[in-house]
Order: C-alpha cells, then sequence, then structure tokens
C-alpha cells in the first residue's frame, strides 16, 4: 500500500473519530430530554448516522474511526472499565459490518452504491442488528444498569431517528451551502 494510501485512511480514521466523540457529546448534552438509560441508550442517537455512513464511504477506515471514538467516549468520558467500553465498541463496529454484509449479500454487489434506498436499507438493518448483539454483550458481561428487554427496542428507535435527524441535518446544511455559494 502507497503511503499516500495509507495517509487517507489515517484520516478517514482521525476524522471519523473525532465526528463520532463530537456526535456522542452532542447527544449526551440532551440527554435530559432522550435518554432511557444514560450514557446507552437514547431515543435520538446521532452518532447512528456515522455509523451507517462510514462503511460506506470510506469501509474499514470508516469503521475503526468510529470503534476508536465509540471507545474513547466509553472509556474516558462514561468512565466504564476497558473490557466494557471494548466490548461496546466491537459490538457497535460489529453491527454496521453485519448490516453492510447482509445487505451487500442480498444485492449480489461488491460494493454497495451510496443512494437513499441503500441509506434507508442499511438503517434498518443496522438499528436492528446494534440493539441485538449490545443486548448480548450487556448480558454476557453481566453489565448492570436496569436494562429491560424493551428498551433494546428503544435503541432501535433511537438509532432510526438519530439517523434521520442527521440526514435532514445534512440535506440543510447542503442545500445552504449551495444556495450561499449561488
Amino acid at each position: 500500500m502507497s503511503p499516500q494510501r495509507v495517509l487517507q485512511e489515517l484520516y478517514w480514521v482521525a476524522g471519523f473519530a473525532a465526528a463520532f466523540m463530537l456526535l456522542h457529546w452532542l447527544t449526551m448534552q440532551a440527554g435530559s430530554l432522550f435518554d432511557i438509560i444514560p450514557g446507552s441508550i437514547s431515543l435520538i442517537y446521532l452518532p447512528a448516522f456515522l455509523r451507517v455512513v462510514s462503511i460506506m464511504v470510506a469501509g474499514s477506515p470508516g469503521v475503526l474511526g468510529i470503534g476508536l471514538g465509540g471507545f474513547l467516549m466509553s472509556w474516558a468520558y462514561h468512565d466504564r472499565p476497558v473490557l466494557v467500553s471494548l466490548a461496546e465498541t466491537t459490538a457497535a463496529c460489529l453491527a454496521i459490518v453485519l448490516a453492510y454484509a447482509a445487505l451487500r449479500q442480498a444485492m449480489g454487489v461488491a460494493r454497495l452504491p451510496i443512494t437513499f434506498w441503500n441509506l434507508i436499507a442499511m438503517t434498518g438493518i443496522y438499528c436492528a442488528c446494534n440493539a441485538v448483539i449490545h443486548g448480548l454483550m450487556w448480558g454476557l458481561l453481566d453489565v448492570d444498569f436496569g436494562l429491560a428487554p424493551w428498551q433494546l427496542s428503544l435503541m432501535m428507535v433511537g438509532d432510526l431517528l438519530g439517523v434521520v435527524t442527521m440526514f435532514l441535518i445534512s440535506r440543510i446544511m447542503i442545500r445552504r451551502a449551495r444556495q450561499l455559494s449561488l
């Protein structure tokens, strides 16, 4: 791999990690309004958008970036043990990788084109995978923060609303930028 390619991939990792941490922090600032389980399940989880976009835009470096950002927020911001932080990060990254692989397999393509409908399908598959994998991981680690199975369905809703919210914000910002450039 060329040095330029390595540098580009490091930029993707750093960029997605920083963006993930920013969106996670913003989600936590609104926590009193949307939290189901503080720091774990929110009714609007903005970084879910980055998880979906990361793999479609940057592939593995994007997923590594959201993993790095997720780990740092879990460990440093929420002060969780390293093992729990690694497990949560692995669960989130595995969810998006499985969703991407499932959709790619279903469509019979090597790389998913970035279209509105593919983003919608990825979001739906990811939301289900993320809640199920997190629920399994929290159960295996015996993480006790009062998790009830019905709350995992709210995790799916929170991821979905986070993706929709950030998609709408992105659309507004892009339109605004186009208007200003004219």
